[in-house]
């Protein structure tokens, strides 16, 4: 029996070629926005911006906050809840630059939290150092401590983690009319709470789909404690796998809606 040799090959290319597309590739682009998104955040101390330190994570690194505008409204807008989900820095930073340089784009109060977890980002991880998910510990009514998988460990208890305590905190210090949580990668303005004319507002501006539902349970979830509880229009903005120019291109305007916005 003949071994043909050019169909073997041929073979092993296209398997080949299918890992490096399907797995390889995708790995070291989230890789390099994940240290372009470190860095940036490392940096942060030496910006122009008169950041300033809103509170420390559990390993004591800096969680940063810049404010910036005035007006009856006021807009709290964070990232990274997730440290494997790193282009809400980049775009929070970059909105934080943008209003710096051009103050009338805005006509209400803007705080402005690009890293809330900042020892997931730093790792890699989806969960803070302690191996909890930020977004599955706040003290909600459908808070558990069962879950399904690791990377959505609740915590001993609600409300246990330095992050999440640190969320509460400025909720209750700054009273914000609306919050934007910035996510990736299920492409939604995902709205709880009083929040659907908000979600439909910012989908003018960069077309995802809108919707109260992502897909499967969060309990304990920020969308669950601050919209669905507090009654404060809660946007869990879900980008889509996208590098942060794209991003940014995407959802620049959706975010000085989500501002400016008029109830």
């Amino acid at each position: 029996m003949h071994f043909n040799f050019k169909s073997y090959y041929l073979v092993l290319f296209i398997l080949i070629a299918f890992v490096v597309l399907k797995y390889v590739l995708p790995y070291w682009k989230h890789l390099k926005i994940q240290q372009k998104a470190q860095s940036l955040y490392m940096h942060l101390d030496q910006s122009h911006l008169p950041w300033k330190v809103a509170g420390y994570s559990g390993q004591n690194h800096p969680i940063y906050l810049y404010e910036t505008g005035q007006g009856p409204d006021t807009v709290l807008i964070m990232g990274v809840f997730h440290g494997d989900e790193p282009v809400g820095a980049d775009l929070i930073v970059r909105l934080a630059d943008t209003l710096s340089a051009n103050p009338s784009l805005i006509r209400n109060h803007a705080i402005l939290i690009p890293v809330v977890n900042p020892d997931g980002l730093l790792k890699g991880t989806r969960t803070n150092a302690n191996g909890v998910d930020i977004n599955r510990n706040f003290p909600t009514d459908n808070w558990s401590p069962v879950y399904t998988k690791k990377h959505y460990f609740p915590g001993q208890e609600a409300g246990s983690e330095k992050e999440t305590q640190l969320v509460m905190e400025w909720i209750a210090r700054y009273h914000p009319d609306r919050i934007v949580s910035i996510h990736a990668a299920l492409r939604m303005n995902n709205y709880d709470g009083p929040a659907r004319e908000l979600a439909e507002a910012m989908s003018k501006y960069n077309g995802y789909p809108v919707t109260s539902e992502v897909g499967y349970s969060t309990p304990g979830s920020l969308g669950t404690y601050a919209g669905r509880e507090m009654h404060i229009p809660t946007i869990t903005l879900e980008l889509p796998d996208a590098d942060p120019e794209e991003a940014w291109q995407q959802n620049f305007k959706a975010l000085l809606q989500a501002i400016n916005f008029d109830r």
